[in-house]
């Protein structure tokens, strides 16, 4: 097959068709519009194919294609490209899911009649819909791509900082220290941040937990104070049907040769090529306005509809954001409108927290 993408606003308007259809492509032309701006976002987007191809061990020829959407000239020799590679029109099939409208109706008025495919992407339905001279049918992706291609495609490099297995292997003790002693664990952790000599008597339970885990309370500080909170909510979500998990995951943003910009995130969930995120917080006072603007500036590095919430140590679980008495609820209203929930603890609302992350993140 011979699939032509048009790069538009979207990366998911083609990574995860691209992953569904790429035992069938033999060749692939990646359309970009002549716009400086579209340019870095094309030469991305073919680095990217081509290191996701060779990993995977894809023998598909990925072609770069410029063309100018104002004019019919530029467009009908994208046409004549296509045939050069592909006579038979029945083996090519068209991404036409980001570009612009009159793009897709030139190449339809050209091609269409002569079998070629149209292919359409829905993010939200996780289907395609393939448009043909005899019709339209509808087909949900059965590929999901994991959390670590999904953001090697968008050009990020990635690393795991945490380790699941350990979580796996602790599992009784970090929910135990979570469920039954998390008030001692507050203490404690505010000792190690103080760099305080510890009191083992004001949190015996918490301290000999994490004792038990084989935890150092100062080279492994930071593990002790966020990330043993970021392994309970893991293993909270881990037999939920999520296609894939990945816990403490880092990306760096190429800005220069040497220098890329560095995020870190919490807990990253996949489900049927839509990423989300939980940011967990195990403290009191956060600064809730700090993380909203943080998280609202990096939503698009996720993905493109992604959903996030952040959980801290705090009460009550959840705020009604409409109550019309209370101008205490700012961050909790911004981050609605950026598809960010703001949640108190969920120690004694898990049942809640379940149901949130069934109804916001699993359909």
């Amino acid at each position: 097959m011979l699939l032509i993408s048009i790069v538009g606003d979207f990366h998911s308007s083609i990574f995860p068709l691209y992953n569904e259809l790429k035992d069938q492509i033999t060749h692939h032309i990646v359309v970009n519009d002549d716009a400086f701006s579209e340019r870095k976002k094309h030469t991305q987007v073919i680095k990217s194919l081509k290191k996701f191809n060779k990993e995977r061990n894809l023998s598909i020829k990925t072609e770069a294609f410029t063309i100018d959407e104002d004019s019919q000239a530029s467009i009908e020799r994208l046409i004549q490209r296509i045939d050069e590679i592909e006579p038979d029109s029945s083996k090519v099939a068209i991404n036409i899911t980001d570009g612009l409208a009159n793009i897709g109706l030139l190449l339809s008025m050209k091609l269409l009649a002569r079998g070629t495919q149209f292919l359409s992407y829905d993010m939200f339905e996780n289907s395609y819909n393939i448009t043909t001279k005899d019709g339209m049918k509808n087909i949900t992706l059965q590929t999901s791509l994991s959390i670590v291609e999904h953001f090697k495609l968008k050009g990020l490099k990635v690393e795991v900082s945490q380790d699941i297995n350990f979580a796996h292997k602790y599992k009784r003790e970090i929910l135990e220290l979570f469920n039954n002693y998390a008030d001692e664990l507050e203490l404690l952790n505010k000792d190690i941040s103080k760099q305080k000599v510890l009191k083992t008597k004001k949190y015996p339970q918490a301290y000999q937990l994490i004792k038990n885990m084989k935890l150092d309370f100062v080279t492994d500080a930071k593990i002790i104070t966020g990330g043993l909170f970021e392994y309970y909510v893991f293993l909270l979500l881990k037999d939920l049907p999520f296609d894939d998990i990945e816990v403490g995951l880092v990306t760096k943003q190429p800005l220069s040769k040497k220098i890329d910009i560095v995020n870190e995130f919490d807990i990253l969930l996949m489900k049927n090529n839509h990423l989300h995120m939980i940011e967990c917080k195990f403290k009191k006072n956060n600064k809730k306005n700090e993380l909203i603007y943080k998280y609202a500036s990096l939503i698009h590095i996720i993905d493109d509809d992604s959903q996030i919430m952040i959980v801290t140590n705090e009460q009550p679980y959840k705020q009604n954001i409409y109550n019309e008495q209370k101008n205490t609820l700012g961050a909790h209203r911004r981050g609605y409108l950026h598809n960010i929930a703001l949640r108190g603890s969920i120690i004694n609302h898990k049942s809640e927290f379940l149901d949130e992350i069934k109804t916001h993140f699993l359909n």
